[in-house]
């Protein structure tokens, strides 16, 4: 069985058998608050009444709006979020997002998918057994 997905021209999510949701960025994208609105559309169309760890990948991400960054630290009920990137402009946004907006869950930067996925299941175990219920939408109200 294919694994459900969604697909829009600046990112891409697929739900895992682990309960991981993964999302890649579209190449070298700059990141809006609309992009994140739509990311929290999909992601509950994709996972309905789930609030699923997410695996990220930056992609040669070149940055987010300050808007962006604002709608991500104010998702709640996030198990943890694991973010792979290859360059340093990415580990600057991740450690950037880390230290000024201060989320409530949990966010780790690799540069290893293999790494970032193992991080996740550990962190978050329920995972392995299906989605995490969620009581509100991935970005909060």
């Amino acid at each position: 069985m294919t694994p459900p997905s969604a697909e829009t021209a600046r990112f891409r999510l697929e739900y895992l058998a682990t309960g991981v949701l993964t999302l890649r960025w579209a190449r070298s994208i700059e990141v809006t608050a609309g992009d994140i609105e739509a990311l929290g559309v999909r992601v509950q169309a994709l996972a309905p009444g789930c609030l699923p760890p997410i695996l990220a990948d930056l992609n040669g991400m070149v940055t987010l709006s300050r808007e962006a960054f604002t709608a991500l630290s104010s998702a709640r009920n996030l198990p943890a979020v694991a973010v792979v990137g290859a360059s340093p402009v990415e580990r600057v946004l991740v450690a950037h997002f880390r230290a000024v907006h201060r989320p409530s869950y949990p966010i780790e930067y690799f540069e290893r998918r293999d790494e970032a996925l193992t991080w996740l299941l550990r962190r978050s175990p329920r995972t392995a057994v299906g989605p995490i219920p969620a009581a509100q939408a991935i970005v909060g109200s």
